[in-house]
Parts: structure tokens; sequence; C-alpha cells
């Protein structure tokens, strides 16, 4: 007979921690994880533009889930595939909107952990206009080409968890293709409330302790007082 041994390692990345001290304002539900101090809400029934995304997380105290190391990115895989996620990818928390080319978190922590897929940040650089992203529209009957920026990422399920850079917004200037997807908001787990631990202080006040003389001493002390009388009064008489 075989006996099958989990880890809890796995246990943890496949279905999280205990969701008990999540804030309370996010609905309790299958979507709802917890993993190693901070909660996450998998939005994969909604499709949406990143900024849209970024809003809605942080509307509810959070920020679009931020990746720190591959535990944490294999966390989010687990989770995706928990859920049997047929979507191409999701939404996380990583931008060059602020300087082109030098991706951050929403939170404000560089990036020291990333998983780019090969040939990724996908780019083509343009003499005097940057890096943008190639785009034949061919919608309107005629054929034309648009450089788009990709300042958003995507942590792309189909491609093994693997990050692409794509446009936050929409991809044409028609506003007839649209970059939407679902995403993951992060949050920190409230802190529970023990009691503070009271401490004592050693007193520093000396004690007195009376001394107190047996009663057998006393009663000693006294019959011979009594017998020293009577001799020094034999002796005087």
């Amino acid at each position: 007979m075989w006996t099958l041994l989990i880890s809890p390692i796995l246990i943890s990345l496949v279905y999280g921690d205990n969701i008990e001290n999540c804030p309370p304002n996010l609905s309790r539900n299958i979507n709802l994880k917890a993993y190693n101090g901070h909660c996450y809400e998998f939005v994969v029934h909604r499709h949406i533009e990143w900024k849209a995304a970024e809003s809605d997380c942080a509307s509810k105290g959070g920020t679009l889930v931020v990746v720190n190391n591959m535990e944490e990115q294999l966390f989010l895989m687990s989770a995706l595939g928990s859920f049997s996620f047929h979507g191409q990818g999701v939404w996380i928390g990583l931008t060059d909107q602020l300087q082109e080319g030098k991706f951050s978190w929403v939170s404000g922590e560089p990036a020291t952990f990333t998983y780019w897929a090969a040939g990724q940040p996908g780019v083509i650089t343009t003499p005097h206009i940057g890096k943008k992203r190639l785009i034949l529209d061919t919608i309107t009957g005629l054929t034309n080409i648009h450089l788009i920026d990709e300042d958003c990422v995507l942590l792309k399920y189909t491609d093994s968890g693997h990050w692409h850079d794509y446009p936050c917004l929409k991809l044409d200037p028609l506003g007839l293709v649209h970059e939407n997807f679902p995403y993951v908001c992060e949050y920190r787990q409230t802190a529970t409330t023990v009691g503070t631990p009271q401490t004592v202080t050693p007193s520093t006040t000396q004690t007195t302790i009376p001394t107190t003389t047996p009663e057998t001493d006393v009663m000693a002390s006294t019959a011979s007082a009594k017998v020293a009388g009577s001799v020094g009064e034999l002796v005087v008489g």
C-alpha cells in the first residue's frame, strides 16, 4: 500500500493560508486566498483595462498584486490552476508609466524580481519616439500603422506564467480594440489583537521584616532572671 505524502508548502501554494485576517470589506469566497501575511483577491471573471483594475484594487485598500519572489509567483500560478483558469493571463502591478523602460511596482517598490518571457519586454525602438508596440489596424478597411506604449504587465498564464508588457489602455486610436484582462488584487492582512503583555517591575522599596523572638527563648530568659534575682536576694540576706 502506497502512502501519498503532501508537503505543507505545496498545500499552502495551492490553497493558501487562513483568510480569517483578511480585510473585513472583502467578500469571503473561493476567489480570496491568503499567503505569507497577505491576502489575494483573484478577480478572474471580470475583464478590464489595467488602470481600471488598479483603481478597483485601490478602492478596497489594496493594489494590483506585487510579485516579490518565485515562491509568490508559484502561488499565483497554483491558485489560478485551482480555479481551472482558462484566460490568457492576469494583470499585475508592474509598470513603467513613470519612466519609460524602468519598471517598478505600484506599491513603490523596485522590481528586484522579474519573470519576463523571452524577448520581453517586447518593444520597437524608434528614433526620437522611444520604445513602442507596432499595431496594424485594418478594422477601418485601411491598413494603418500605430505605435503604442506598452507600459503595463500581464502575468501570462498561457505562457507558464511568464510576464509580458501590454498597453495599459486601448490598442488603437479609434478605441475599437481594448486590452481587457482579469486581475489579482493584493492586501495586507489585518493584525490580530492579542492582549498587551504586562511587564512586572521589581520593587526597589526595602521591606523591614520584624524580628520575632521564639517563645521558648523568652520563657528561658524570664526563668533565668527570676533565678538570678533569687540568688541575689539570698546573697544579700
